[in-house]
């Protein structure tokens, strides 16, 4: 008689992440991590992501260890956690959580419990006043009230370090808003302006189901022409014309992991080949301050080191210093936590000190502004091997000329 085959699932990336952190537990210095939310519909911590797509309404504590993992979650909020089958336990209490969550502390008796507040990592400072104040509370009186610490060592690498799973769902993403971008470019015409072209990546967005990698006002930033404005702001109504500078910043978000590119393109006047000297030499000290950094982004290097060398290439070839980082991780979210290629301003904090590991995803995107013509820029998305950069992105090294009707 034959047997019929066992059919076997790949692990959840939910259930991958949660291993991962498991195994970077030692190498943070912790012996737990103890993830507390609430509310967290409203008031999401943003690593919860990573492992599932619940919210929870009473306040309700994750805990793992190196080779355990527990949830203490109110009843009603119990079933698809439980469901899901992610943690070894799952407790729930009814009129509160502090004797519960004493005895699962005790049962394991951490030296060091990592909770996730930090200074400098915006995407490692999940845990809210008031409950890390109520945990304060719940802990009092108790050995473990003096051994809670900061568990944004293991978020940065949790974060940081993206997963072959990962990897792929970035590239996805990455491929998908390739095509956006050549679609979108080949409707460009003369008279459009920036805020048409930005409602033409709204549509390629909608018809591909997807939303964009950072709210929709500016994503797409465009700027067409030398009187564009500039940052995180929403396109404008500078028109294309010919003999002008267009650029275009753009991601989405596919299968919950982000895309971010930056493209420019020059349009000639009538009658001519090509773009104007200034334009190309500013090109082409973008491409190669990109290619230098992709080849110094090596396992072990600082954050800011990198940004220093693409800074100084632009220095030396008389252009002013970018005004932000070249660079910052890419994952679930568009600016992903873990640390930034970025130089040592006050702003950035501890960021740029954070080394880079393999399985980084960045960006990496000098920018150079002319007078005259306006914003000179590229964004291309990279991945760390163990010998520098892999570009998921096309990187059109060649100034795409775009001649219009």
């Amino acid at each position: 008689m034959e047997t019929a085959p066992v059919e076997t699932r790949a692990p959840s990336i939910g259930a991958l992440k949660l291993a991962q952190a498991q195994s970077l537990l030692e190498s943070s210095g912790l012996d737990a991590w103890l993830v507390v939310v609430r509310e967290s519909a409203e008031r999401p911590d943003p690593i919860l992501r990573f492992f599932f797509d619940l919210d929870f309404t009473w306040t309700t504590f994750f805990l793992v260890t190196r080779d355990w993992s527990a949830a203490l979650v109110a009843t009603f909020d119990a079933p698809d956690l439980v469901r899901l089958g992610l943690f070894d336990e799952v407790v729930t209490y009814r009129e509160g959580p502090r004797a519960q969550l004493l005895e699962l502390l005790r049962k394991r008796d951490p030296a060091r419990i990592g909770i996730n507040f930090s200074i400098d990592d915006a995407l490692a400072d999940g845990i809210t006043a008031g409950l890390r104040d109520y945990l304060a509370e719940s802990l009092a009186g108790t050995p473990f009230a003096s051994r809670i610490v900061s568990a944004a060592p293991l978020l940065s690498v949790l974060r940081g370090v993206k997963l072959e799973e990962e990897r792929g769902l970035v590239t996805l993403a990455v491929n998908e808003t390739e095509l956006m971008f050549d679609r979108v470019r080949d409707r460009i015409r003369v008279g459009q302006t920036a805020r048409q072209i930005a409602g033409e990546f709204h549509v390629e967005a909608a018809r591909g189901g997807v939303r964009t990698a950072w709210p929709k006002h500016h994503c797409p930033t465009v700027t067409v022409g030398a009187k564009s404005p500039i940052g995180h702001v929403g396109p404008s109504e500078e028109p294309v014309t010919l003999n002008c500078a267009v650029h275009v910043d753009f991601g989405i978000i596919l299968n919950g992991y982000c895309s971010d590119l930056q493209r420019f393109w020059y349009v000639p006047p009538a009658g001519g080949s090509g773009a104007p000297e200034p334009v190309r030499r500013a090109y082409q000290t973008i491409v190669d301050a990109i290619d230098l950094a992709a080849r110094s982004l090596i396992p072990g290097a600082l954050g800011w080191e990198d940004d220093e060398k693409a800074r100084k290439l632009l220095l030396s070839r008389g252009y002013p210093e970018y005004p932000h980082a070249l660079g910052h991780h890419l994952g679930r979210a568009v600016h992903d936590g873990g640390g930034v290629l970025g130089p040592r301003w006050e702003r950035y904090g501890r960021e740029p000190f954070e080394p880079v590991r393999v399985g980084n995803v960045f960006t990496l995107e000098p920018s150079i502004h002319l007078e005259e013509h306006g914003l000179i820029s590229l964004e291309e998305d990279v991945v760390v091997g163990p010998k520098g950069a892999e570009f998921l992105s096309r990187f059109p090294r060649e100034l795409p000329i775009l001649r219009l009707p």
